[in-house]
């Protein structure tokens, strides 16, 4: 049976752990220069502060009575991230109503309880009414280990330090730069909005007032995925005390400068609710092999009407329930979203002191991309790394017309790129209404172009790059330390070892795959085995060491190494799906075809209780 790859199909409440994360394995710096060998300038007078993605900081209830970190039935602390799903306590509450409005064709509770379970889920990230945490829940503040002066990395303990290169790998950064003038910022990420960039400003006032970095009067700073809304805000909130002038480099690595359309089409219903998406191609889309095309098959034992009102029940509990307190969620609203939003979920008077923080920001994020073009114009170093053409959790309605990185509609991070949607080339008719589009480098089918964004000279584009990946990509990584330890400021066009257009990879995988190639005992290999062995480990070193993704030949070398290795035993030959395996899926996926063709978009018993259920 293949793995489940999203059980969003489960609970779509699961959609609000949007993961806007860097997974992470550390990627190690080899050397600070170019291909053909050219070097760069490294600055090492500048702090760097990483501000990470969602849930990439340790956030734990604590008890109000001892001062000591809550735990659950187990023993174990409660974090705020990510949220524990009971299965064996949410099983016994929704089976009765589940069963019954399946056997009655009618909702025997079931919508009651689902938005019951949503609130329970997600009751670790409740709200008071100022928009503040309900619970005790504090966070690890490794940018502040101990509640004192700003910790530099260096300064944290090994198990926080580790902690923090795995969750954002940019290891290779203390092969450039000292140690000691790297900063976390870790945050809640289901926190106030306002706090979080108030703390952020104040860090960045007491890093520079350290000693150790008199002079440095600027710092560098990595906004990341979630962190890019801080950085909207850090930016507009202080501007009247001139915090542009304390920045130098400023590398927005895949962030949400505009939100996500995956937290705008939840909090406008935009659902992907339509007939073909509901019965045919969403859940098969979340889960793989057979399971999703049984979940279609099990979707139809409930009325449609009924299955449109569980969803609904669903946002209501985690949204009306819950998020619609949380600033920082509202933070990854896109700006179009925002009229339809807060007329459903700020109008109530109980969002009095919600509904001003979240104006604001919304102000600030209209604002954004305007307050980069203007610190770029008045000396801050710019620039905006971005993955795309991977498509859109189809959950939602607007993941079939827009070009994406799974999580974040490609314009968000691009601050404006324009593409028509995933393997969508650009219209002729496009080309010629827009003369001057960057369109060299890009793979022939021209799906991008970079030239409609404000920042078109030093935004970095990489295709087929999962956003929940990224951390593995080390080309990425490997790219934002260049900006943001460089002593200089690059365009696109002076750095040929990056190109504008690239393609995203899993660099970790040929890593680990060299490492175990070079580890082979060649006693007793035949000669030609071991001169084949070189020249695979050659190829796959050279795709390491490059800063291009080539996909074909990247795979070629990957295949000839693998080659290798299984012919001389190291490695086991690859296994396909067994034919039960296949055969289930093909079964399966043929059932919910004909489901499709034969009974349309409509639960099994639709016709016979149509009266009693309208």
């Amino acid at each position: 049976m293949k793995h489940v790859k999203r059980m969003a199909a489960g609970l779509l409440v699961l959609v609000l752990a949007l993961g806007l994360a860097l997974p992470a394995q550390a990627v190690k710096w080899e050397d600070p220069q170019g291909p053909g060998g050219d070097p760069w300038e490294v600055d090492e007078v500048h702090p760097v502060i990483i501000v990470h993605g969602i849930g990439q900081s340790e956030v734990f209830l604590y008890d109000e009575e001892t001062g000591r970190k809550a735990t659950d039935a187990d023993g174990n602390p409660i974090q705020g991230w990510p949220p524990k799903i009971d299965i064996n306590g949410l099983i016994p509450k929704l089976i009765f109503p589940l069963l019954a409005s399946v056997l009655l064709q009618h909702d025997i509770c079931l919508t009651s309880t689902l938005r019951g379970l949503a609130k329970e889920i997600l009751s670790v990230f409740e709200m008071k009414e100022n928009g503040r945490p309900k619970l005790n829940m504090q966070v690890e503040r490794w940018h502040r280990y101990g509640g004192g002066a700003p910790t530099s990395l260096k300064d944290l303990p090994e198990a926080q330090r580790e902690a923090a290169y795995h969750n954002i790998p940019l290891r290779g950064m203390a092969d450039v730069i000292p140690e000691e003038n790297m900063y976390y910022f870790a945050y809640d990420s289901f926190g106030n909005l306002e706090d979080i960039v108030g703390e952020l400003y104040e860090l960045i006032q007491d890093i520079l007032a350290k000693p150790e970095h008199a002079g440095a009067g600027k710092v560098n700073i990595i906004p990341i995925s979630l962190g890019g809304t801080i950085m909207n805000g850090l930016v507009d909130y202080y501007k009247e005390e001139n915090i542009a002038g304390q920045l130098n480099n400023v590398v927005y690595v895949i962030a949400a400068l505009d939100g996500s359309n995956l937290v705008g089409d939840l909090f406008t219903r935009q659902l992907a609710t339509d007939n073909e998406s509901l019965y045919r191609t969403m859940l098969p889309g979340l889960v793989e092999g057979y399971l999703g095309y049984l979940l279609n098959l099990a979707v139809r034992l409930l009325p449609k009407r009924l299955a449109m009102k569980a969803v609904d029940a669903v946002i209501d509990g985690a949204v009306g329930g819950v998020v619609s307190r949380c600033t920082m969620i509202w933070a990854l609203l896109p700006h179009e979203y925002y009229p339809a939003a807060s007329a459903e979920w700020l109008s109530d008077p109980s969002m009095d002191l919600i509904r001003p923080q979240v104006e604001r920001y919304h102000g600030a994020q209209e604002r954004a991309r305007d307050n980069i073009v203007e610190m770029r114009e008045n000396g801050v170093h710019c620039y905006a790394i971005v993955d795309y053409n991977h498509p859109m959790y189809n959950f939602v309605a607007s993941a079939k017309r827009v070009n994406s990185d799974g999580l974040l509609q490609m314009d968000s991070p691009s601050l404006g790129g324009y593409s028509a949607g995933v393997n969508v080339p650009l219209s002729a008719e496009y080309k010629a209404a827009h003369p001057g589009g960057i369109y060299d480098g890009l793979d022939g089918m021209d799906i991008v172009d970079a030239a409609a964004g404000d920042l078109p000279d030093y935004t970095w584009y990489f295709k087929d790059q999962d956003h929940e990946r990224t951390g593995h990509c080390d080309v990425v990584m490997n790219l934002t330390l260049r900006l943001a330890c460089g002593a200089a400021d690059p365009s696109v066009r002076d750095m040929p070892e990056w190109p504008q257009f690239n393609h995203g990879r899993n660099g970790d995988r040929y890593k680990d795959m060299l490492r175990q190639a070079k580890a082979v005992n060649r006693a007793g290999l035949a000669a030609e085995d071991i001169a084949a062995l070189d020249a695979a480990i050659a190829l796959v070193q050279a795709v390491v060491d490059s800063t291009i993704s080539r996909p074909t030949e990247d795979a070629q070398a990957e295949q000839s190494l693998r080659a290798i290795m299984e012919k001389i035993g190291a490695w086991a030959p690859q296994q396909g799906p067994g034919f039960w395996e296949k055969a289930g899926d093909k079964i399966c996926w043929f059932l919910s075809e004909a489901a499709w063709y034969t009974r349309g978009p409509r639960g099994f018993f639709d016709p016979v209780w149509r009266i009693w259920c309208d």
